[in-house]
């Protein structure tokens, strides 16, 4: 074998040691990457909370019936709309559903306890509104409450109904938060 050969014999080698190599390295940086993904979800299940924005509860692990029963704790606000219940109708089933389903899940227990303060908020809202038109100049401030705040109400729900079915808690912005 002329040296010309032997050093195409030895650069052949060469390459196909170094690919035998990355393929090992390979291998071993996806083990690291799902030890370090097992971990991470073992030790931090729960995101922080930004106000108004939705945290995720591990949204592999929820299932149907939670997201069910989380936005259904938003939509039972909307039971203030029949009339024979009126507003108090908007506290009632959320706290209904706190109550009974608090301790089946951590993803139920939060959205019905955010449903539950923020219509305790917009329920105490209403009165200000109703107050505010019963006075002369507060009838400048009252009419355009009572003609805003079902509309936010409405759009709000609609938004954490639409965001725990995709099975996330979701935060209210300024809310009052009575029960914690």
């Amino acid at each position: 074998m002329t040296d010309k050969e032997k050093k195409v014999t030895a650069s052949e080698e060469t390459t196909e040691k170094v690919e035998k190599a990355e393929e090992v390295v390979e291998e071993a940086r996806s083990e690291k990457t799902k030890a370090e993904s097992t971990q991470a979800k073992e030790e931090a299940p729960y995101e922080s909370v930004i106000e108004g924005e939705a945290e995720v509860l591990e949204t592999e692990d929820v299932r149907t019936e939670e997201k069910t029963w989380s936005m259904a704790a938003h939509l039972s606000a909307l039971v203030a709309l029949v009339p024979i219940v009126g507003w108090l109708g908007m506290i009632i089933g959320p706290l209904v559903i706190w109550l009974f389903k608090k301790d089946e899940s951590p993803l139920i227990a939060e959205n019905a306890k955010e449903a539950l303060n923020f219509n305790i908020t917009m329920f105490i809202g209403y009165i200000t509104a109703v107050v505010l038109c019963v006075t002369i100049i507060g009838l400048i401030v009252g009419i355009p409450m009572l003609i805003a705040l079902p509309i936010v109400h409405l759009v709000l729900i609609i938004i954490a109904a639409v965001k725990s079915n995709e099975g996330v808690a979701y935060k209210y912005p300024y809310t009052l938060k009575l029960f914690n």
